[in-house]
């Protein structure tokens, strides 16, 4: 019987990992999607050349994903989610084959643009909370 309330635990452990990492990676792309649709981020890539746009995406980009680890995950480890630096590195990851691999249109018919990258960081985040699970459940042994 103990076993039994021990992998219940341990399952109920796991989806709230998933879940949470989830919420989390689909607001943080929120955060960014109203960033860029109010126009804060618009300006700054409409007013650069080419050579700048450039300079952009080799500094920018890693910036904004460094934004994104400090900004995630603290909010992930008050949520108790933990490790967390797994879900933090693992999830922009997955986001990003998620692109490469041309996802975003495959499942343009779920809705517009932003939300289906919605959906993609929710499913990414929250594959990464389930991948590192086991960690996680070592962990708390």
């Amino acid at each position: 019987m103990a076993e039994t309330s021990t992998a219940g635990r341990a399952a109920f452990t796991v989806l709230l990992r998933v879940v949470v990492s989830a919420v989390v990676g689909a607001v943080l792309l929120i955060a960014w999607v109203w960033a860029y649709r109010t126009g804060v981020l618009d300006r700054v890539v409409d007013e650069t050349t080419l050579s700048e746009f450039i300079l952009l995406v080799v500094v920018g980009l890693p910036i904004a994903l460094l934004v994104s680890a400090l900004l995630a995950g603290p909010v992930l480890w008050l949520l108790r989610v933990r490790p967390v630096w797994p879900v933090v590195l693992i999830g922009p990851v997955l986001l990003g084959l998620a692109h490469y691999f041309a996802l975003p249109e495959q499942w343009s018919g779920l809705g517009d643009r932003w939300t289906v990258l919605v959906l993609l960081a929710a499913a990414s985040y929250g594959l990464a909370g389930l991948l590192t699970a086991p960690a996680a459940l070592r962990r708390r042994k």
